[in-house]
């Protein structure tokens, strides 16, 4: 991470207008391949990698309103009330001039919503007239029309226009899997604030606190270090970690209790890792502790030694670690009462993505500045769990992790 956050006029920093151009090239580039004349897109990360627009981000949660990316016409089309929202994107997008349309030109009913079948069949039946006079006007009518998430009334008045319906996921996620430099380097800062989070941690939390005080603690440094929100949490001790709980709770912790902290997707610019520590609270480990702990962090080695260019996710899936040094076997695992799980999953500017490392998934060779998310869990039945999580990148000849926080032993806190 050569920059620091925030631009300046001495130093050529992370270029926002080429991130830009970069994404909506590989857009297009991607509809082309799988023959897509439009999109409408309802996913909040696939419209922020679109559109470069941040704007409600309590849509996340439920599929609001779309935007239209038609195939070589530039950026999506936005709908945007006039009076609510037009006035900020106007001035905060430039980029976006053109593309701020009003219900006159899209009318996008609400996806979500308690309506009458004639009334919604209508409004969409509408919504889909315009759309098809866009699609006309950049000569792409005709073609099949993709959609992420999708409602009974919007299929059905698509394909009672005629409109060919396909999967609008499979070439977004395509289109994402390989990173420009810009988009590792805002992974690299989003990193950077869940470390200021962890730095926070370390320093302030005591035995005796609950595990909501973490989220306290490091909330306020994460925001404090640029970070956009944190999508979630997992806070675990003692008996609530063996097995993993993936939540948190107002739970005490007592001295010498494991305790794992996870800031869910901690984002900075739109693009979000995954990491996760654990450590021991208020006393000395264990020799038991320090030995499973450092089966855990084993096996985020043995995955740094996978990860490189050529290998295939289906090559992954096989090889995937497991915990077997010092134990010898899966049969000595469960004599010693221990269970572990771990998951592999890209990361970017949504998490959980492609390409994905199991074999009911396509195989995908792996290319450099592709990126993933590697979770090690591993616990004593009735004692403790341990998390370790790292966001990998892949390089020329290996990988790099873009996780520095240090995980190679079990620290003591509080």
């Amino acid at each position: 991470m050569t920059f620091g956050k925030h631009n300046v006029d001495w130093q050529q920093r992370v270029d926002f207008n080429r991130l830009r151009q970069d994404r909506l090239n590989k857009a297009h580039q991607a509809m082309h391949k799988y023959g897509v004349g439009a999109a409408i897109v309802y996913s909040w990360d696939s419209m922020r990698y679109l559109s470069s627009n941040f704007n409600h981000p309590y849509t996340r949660h439920i599929p609001w309103f779309p935007c239209v990316l038609i195939r070589d016409a530039g950026f999506p089309y936005i709908c945007v009330r006039e009076g609510v929202d037009d006035y900020w994107l106007r001035r905060d997008s430039p980029w976006l001039e053109g593309r701020l349309i009003t219900d006159e030109v899209l009318a996008a009913p609400q996806l979500i919503d308690l309506t009458e079948e004639a009334d919604a069949t209508q409004k969409w039946t509408k919504y889909v007239q315009q759309l098809q006079s866009l699609m006309k006007e950049h000569g792409v009518d005709g073609l099949p029309v993709s959609i992420d998430f999708a409602g009974a009334y919007l299929v059905r008045a698509l394909q009672d226009a005629g409109i060919k319906v396909v999967d609008g996921n499979s070439w977004m996620l395509e289109a994402e899997m390989v990173k420009t430099d810009e988009e590792v380097e805002l992974l690299k800062m989003a990193a950077s604030c869940n470390e200021a989070g962890y730095s926070a941690l370390v320093n302030e939390f005591r035995a005796g606190m609950r595990e909501n005080d973490v989220q306290s603690i490091m909330s306020k440094a994460i925001y404090a270090a640029g970070a956009e929100y944190i999508e979630g949490w997992v806070v675990c001790s003692g008996p609530r970690s063996a097995p993993r709980s993936f939540n948190y709770s107002d739970r005490i912790v007592r001295p010498g209790e494991i305790m794992s902290a996870e800031a869910c997707h901690v984002t900075f610019c739109g693009y979000k890792v995954c990491y996760d520590r654990t450590f021991v609270v208020g006393d000395k480990p264990t020799e038991l502790q320090k030995e499973v702990y450092a089966c855990t962090a084993d096996l985020q080695y043995k995955i740094m030694d996978l990860l490189k260019p050529g290998i295939t996710t289906h090559e992954i899936a096989r090889l995937r670690p497991r915990p077997h040094d010092p134990f010898k076997s899966v049969a000595e695992l469960r004599e010693y009462r221990t269970g572990f799980k771990n998951h592999f999953g890209g990361m970017g500017i949504r998490w959980n993505t492609s390409p994905s490392c199991h074999l009911s998934a396509p195989d995908r060779v792996l290319e450099k500045n592709m990126v993933f998310a590697y979770h090690a869990i591993f616990w004593l039945e009735g004692g403790d769990g341990y998390a370790v999580e790292n966001t990998y990148r892949i390089t020329d000849t290996g990988c790099e992790n873009l996780c520095k926080w240090p995980f190679d032993e079990l620290r003591v806190i509080g």
